[in-house]
């Protein structure tokens, strides 16, 4: 049962080269849209390199899957590209979340929709 305490928000980024600047831009970005949105930010979790292993996404589901009882628990993330150009490997890490009991939201489709 999810209570009304605010949403948990796991933010997420992946590198893919010597980006760390944009990274920390991505992740401020997804910071102020909580804050804007009155959500409890737990943490942010960081991809350094294009790894096929993803520990940074099983840490983080792990993390939701650990802290998110009882409340509604969001993976962020600026575009969903950040997760995975893949398309199969996208639905297999979206999948991770869902079963940690949390829902993927990117930035770039939600602040869009809220000018609509």
């Amino acid at each position: 049962m999810i209570n009304d305490a605010p949403v948990f928000v796991f933010i997420y980024d992946r590198e893919l080269a010597d980006d760390a600047e944009a990274s920390e831009v991505r992740i401020t970005a997804c910071r102020e849209y909580a804050k804007l949105m009155g959500w409890e930010v737990a943490g942010q979790w960081v991809e350094r390199a294009d790894s096929g292993n993803r520990l940074s996404w099983r840490g983080m589901a792990a993390a939701m899957e650990h802290q998110g009882h009882g409340r509604r628990a969001v993976c962020l993330v600026s575009t969903w590209d950040r997760i995975s150009a893949d398309p199969q490997e996208w639905i297999s890490l979206r999948r991770l979340v869902h079963q940690a009991g949390g829902t993927c939201y990117a930035l770039d489709v939600e602040v869009a929709n809220c000018g609509s």
